[in-house]
């Protein structure tokens, strides 16, 4: 059993999936681990994937929802959780349910047995993925593997040690996972792979594979390789990207900005929990006295 454990999970407009996933979350990590937490940061979801969260936490409190004001994709929120996670180990895995909660079981043996960074190598991505995906997956672990990793399949679910996931990166996109298992492994840890069940996702929108996405991952390939070899770019630890107590906490990077011209109605939405203010006080105007009438 692992001393403490949490169990990390980014989620976009996923209200269809999200419940059953953290449920299993807490059923599976409780079974393997002393002491517990589940993260989820909804990036801005679009759906009720917010309310469902904010539902579980409220009866559960080791659950720990974050809420992001604006969309800021998958390495943002992978980034924060890994930030605002306080136990010995921490586990990603998605909010989707393509690898069930119960992958942890056998990654959670392996690092029993001595491996600090574990990898969930999907052994079926040929039966899930199309060829348009799994070139790019393909390409993925090739990077990885040229740049000292031992274990492929980086964009997979991951069991480590909370030091090697929330470390210095010079990587700014998805790349920066590939990164963790690179630096890991250079530093002397010792990081093996284990298979794991990989379904084809019931419902939401894979992003993994943009064409955005694909040309930042090869550009950080270059700069992380660049940093390897020549130490420039120089690694540095990537602050999160949301601040406050656990509950309805506020983006840091998309703080509501005082509005220009016509004073605008203050806004409620993103309000800590409990709490009525708007989340910007106007500033009070006094009224000019004219210069002759001054004494």
């Amino acid at each position: 059993m692992l001393s403490s454990l949490s169990i990390v999970i980014p989620a976009y407009n996923e209200a269809a999936t999200i419940e059953a996933s953290v449920c299993d979350a807490l059923e599976v990590g409780a079974a393997h681990a002393g002491a517990l937490e589940v993260i989820v940061c909804n990036d801005a979801s679009r759906d009720a994937t917010g309310d469902i969260l904010d539902a579980i936490a409220a009866r559960d409190p080791r659950v720990v929802v974050l809420h992001r004001a604006a969309n800021r994709g998958i390495e943002a929120s992978i980034r924060t959780l890994y930030a605002q996670a306080r136990h010995a180990w921490v586990f990603l895995n998605s909010a989707d349910r393509q690898w069930p909660m119960t992958a942890l079981v056998p990654m959670a043996a392996a690092a029993e047995a001595g491996a600090d960074f574990v990898i969930g190598m999907r052994s079926n991505k040929r039966e899930i993925y199309t060829p348009y995906r799994r070139l790019i997956s393909w390409g993925y672990e090739q990077f990885v593997r040229a740049l000292g990793a031992p274990g492929g399949d980086p964009g997979s679910i991951k069991l480590a040690r909370r030091e090697l996931l929330h470390r210095a990166v010079v990587a700014r996109g998805v790349f920066a996972e590939g990164e963790r298992i690179i630096r890991a492994a250079r530093a002397g840890a010792r990081v093996v792979e284990v298979p794991v069940e990989f379904h084809r996702r019931g419902a939401g929108k894979a992003t993994g594979a943009r064409r955005d996405v694909v040309v930042r991952a090869v550009l950080d390939f270059g700069r992380v390789a660049a940093s390897l070899r020549l130490g420039a770019p120089a690694p540095h630890l990537p602050e999160p990207d949301v601040t406050g107590a656990p509950g309805r906490i506020r983006s840091r990077d998309h703080r509501p900005q005082r509005p220009r011209g016509r004073r605008a109605e203050p806004s409620l939405r993103e309000a800590p929990a409990g709490q009525r203010r708007p989340r910007w006080e106007p500033r009070r105007r006094t009224a000019r006295v004219p210069r002759h009438s001054r004494t």
